[in-house]
C-alpha cells in the first residue's frame, strides 16, 4: 500500500498536469474569434439576468425569510454533522430515516491543509 507522501505526490501532479492542459486548452479558445463573441454575448446576458433577478427580489417581501431560512439550513447542516460525528465516535449506528422510509447514512470526508 503506497504511503500518505505517495498518494499526495501522484495527487499534486496529476493537478499540475490538469492545470496545464486546462492553460493550453484556454490558451487555444483564446485565439477563436467565435468564441470570444460568445463569452461576451453569455457575459450580457448574465448581466441582464442578474438585473432582473435584483428587481424582482426587491419587489418581494419574502426575501427576508428567504435570507432566515438560508442561515438556519447551514446552522442545521453543520449541527447534524457534528451530531453524527459525535455518534460515530462514541461508536453508535449513525443513520437517518427520512420521510420516505428511506435510510441515509453519512459520507465522512478528510481534507488536509497547510500547518502554517
Amino acid at each position: 500500500m503506497p504511503s500518505l507522501e505517495d498518494i499526495y505526490h501522484r495527487l499534486e501532479k496529476n493537478k499540475k498536469r490538469r492545470k496545464e492542459i486546462n492553460k493550453m486548452l484556454k490558451d487555444e479558445l483564446s485565439h477563436a474569434s467565435r468564441y470570444q463573441e460568445i463569452v461576451d454575448e453569455i457575459k450580457t446576458l448574465r448581466e441582464e439576468k442578474k438585473g432582473i433577478e435584483q428587481d424582482v427580489r426587491a419587489g418581494n417581501s419574502d426575501i427576508a425569510e428567504l435570507e432566515e431560512l438560508k442561515v438556519e439550513i447551514e446552522t442545521d447542516q453543520e449541527l447534524l454533522a457534528d451530531q453524527a460525528l459525535n455518534m460515530y465516535v462514541k461508536n453508535e449506528t449513525v443513520e437517518i430515516k427520512d420521510e420516505y422510509d428511506q435510510t441515509w447514512y453519512p459520507v465522512f470526508k478528510v481534507n488536509f491543509k497547510k500547518s502554517n
